[in-house]
């Protein structure tokens, strides 16, 4: 069932890749593959200078095709400039949107993208300056006809009457009206008789109606003539008013643009990249000739100060094997890690223990040493063996009466003590110690004698005396005399440090006294059957942590 599951999930994992993959494909390559061209990628290498110059090449040719365009224009016909100025107007409109778009995150600091909004709008303003042209040829055009039109009224009218004939035909009309009212004035009877045997009255009618029109017709023929003049004077008037059809300044399509390209962010990039690479190496050359000598001439960690009185000198097994076999005398007990017992003998008297030591609990638990089987039985042999490492290795230290040994717990696998004068574990703090501080260890636990301790170290230990003085891994100490000196030392080659190879500092541990019987710990080699995954970067981050405290 299991592998059908997976085999289940796995292909739908697969089949959701693929549809991800066609749809991208199919909706959104088309989208974006034209600004991921070959052209495009040439732009974006392009510094600010050079888009520059190419805007300011693009400006002078669209400059020069306006003018020609403006030229053009001044001759051509009512009906071109109407055709263009709608084609115009909507190609306008076209831009508008196009430059209403948003833009993307990098189109401010990519050329190409920056030279393909300037070339927009600068197509805009050469769009902008031509329509104001056509506009302009329309406009002329319109008043011109205008022109033309009031001119052909006055032409109607090329003889405008006076004022004094205006007023020398309201005399007439009014000396007409005169007239035919003294006769209508007349006796009735001699009246009667001119209208009928003479038509006087008729005719005086017809002379008053003559001249009366006659006048009106001067002062309206008058009245519209001026109308004409003056609307011919406004047509022409507003004809001059016009400028002469130029080609407008396009605008500076370098105003606004980045300092910025892609080219300078990649560039600064590249720099970072640079420093960020060449960094560790000048930090470590610092270290090396800097730290590193200031360090060294600090004197060394001591726990125990010589004036105490020298004990016997701290016994060792010959050398660390896979098992060993541990032989109780009277009074004796064995304290070890369940993990570690590999045999006991039959009638031993066995107990669980839950503490290597109630005064530290704490310690205790973070080293491991809980939860311990008790072993008690004068002669009784019991087989002490790593069975759950099969690269470990363990060997017997065996701590006189007086004698103190620096040892960090994790190495512990058992312990060997008196029943009645258990094994004394005391903290030595060093806040105040540059030595400390550079190897992160604060705190440092010493085991006091009589014991015997029972060390576990990947492919062995080894326990050597101090006297030469000897240097080695940080991580290969597991322990050493409390009377000795404890110190860190520049690594001797610099170029291995330099690399990452080797580290800065690797511990020094020397008996100052040529008689001094001090010893040190030393595992083989610290990193064998130890784990490499995340999971084991998390258990070595906190074993980096409990070194601070002395665990």
């Amino acid at each position: 069932m299991k592998p059908l599951l997976g085999w289940l999930g796995r292909t739908g994992l697969l089949y959701l890749l693929l549809c991800a993959g066609i749809a991208f494909y199919l909706f959104a390559w088309p989208a974006i593959s034209g600004q991921f061209s070959g052209e495009s990628l040439r732009q974006d290498a392009m510094s600010v200078a050079e888009v520059r110059d190419r805007l300011t090449e693009e400006r002078a040719a669209a400059q020069a095709a306006l003018e020609a365009r403006t030229e053009a224009i001044s001759g051509a016909s009512a009906e071109a400039v109407a055709g263009r100025l709608a084609a115009a107007r909507a190609e306008r409109a076209t831009l508008a949107a196009e430059l209403a778009e948003g833009s993307g995150w990098l189109d401010r600091i990519r050329p190409s993208r920056i030279l393909a909004r300037k070339r927009l709008e600068l197509r805009a303003a050469a769009l902008d300056a031509e329509i104001a042209a056509l506009e302009a040829v329309s406009e002329r055009s319109t008043r011109e006809a205008a022109l033309a039109e009031a001119e052909d009224r006055l032409a109607d009218y090329a003889r405008i009457p006076t004022e004094s004939a205006i007023a020398a035909s309201r005399r007439l009309c009014s000396n007409a009206s005169a007239a035919l009212a003294a006769f209508d004035r007349q006796e009735p009877l001699e009246r009667n008789l001119r209208t009928i045997f003479l038509r006087e009255r008729q005719a005086l009618t017809e002379r008053r109606d003559t001249r009366c029109a006659e006048a009106r017709d001067r002062i309206d023929r008058r009245t519209r003539g001026l109308a004409a003049a003056r609307a011919a004077s406004a047509a022409r008037q507003r004809l001059a008013a016009l400028e002469e059809v130029a080609a407008a300044i396009l605008p500076d399509p370098t105003t606004g643009i980045s300092n910025t390209t892609l080219r300078d962010v990649m560039g600064r990039a590249a720099l970072a990249l640079l420093a960020i690479l060449l960094m560790p190496f000048a930090i470590r050359t610092l270290f090396y000739f800097g730290l590193a000598p200031l360090a060294e001439r600090r004197p060394p960690i001591r726990l125990i100060t010589g004036r105490e009185p020298v004990p016997e000198p701290i016994a060792a097994s010959e050398r660390s094997a896979p098992s060993l076999q541990i032989e109780l005398g009277e009074g004796e007990e064995l304290l070890v890690r369940q993990s570690f017992l590999q045999s006991s003998q039959s009638g031993a008297e066995m107990r669980t223990r839950w503490l290597l030591s109630w005064r530290d609990p704490l310690t205790s638990l973070a080293s491991g040493m809980a939860f311990l089987t008790g072993a008690r039985g004068t002669g009784a042999v019991f087989g002490i063996s790593a069975r759950a490492d099969p690269f470990a290795e363990i060997a017997r230290i065996d701590l006189a009466p007086g004698a103190a040994l620096v040892l960090q717990p994790r190495a512990l696998a058992a312990v060997v003590q008196p029943i009645d004068r258990p094994v004394a574990i005391r903290s030595r703090w060093r806040l105040f110690s540059l030595h400390a501080w550079l190897t992160f260890q604060f705190r440092f636990l010493v085991f006091h004698g009589p014991a015997g301790l029972i060390v576990k170290g990947g492919r062995g230990v080894r326990v050597e005396p101090a006297r030469i003085g000897r240097v080695f891994g940080q991580d290969q100490l597991l322990g050493f005399s409390a009377r000795t000196g404890y110190a860190i030392r520049r690594n001797e080659t610099f170029q291995p440090y330099l690399f990452g190879r080797e580290p800065l500092f690797r511990d020094r541990v020397a008996d100052e006294d040529a008689n001094g019987q001090g010893v040190l710990v030393i595992e083989e080699a610290p990193m064998a059957g130890r784990r490499t995954s995340v999971r084991a970067g998390l258990e070595n981050t906190f074993d980096a942590l409990l070194k601070a405290f002395g665990i």
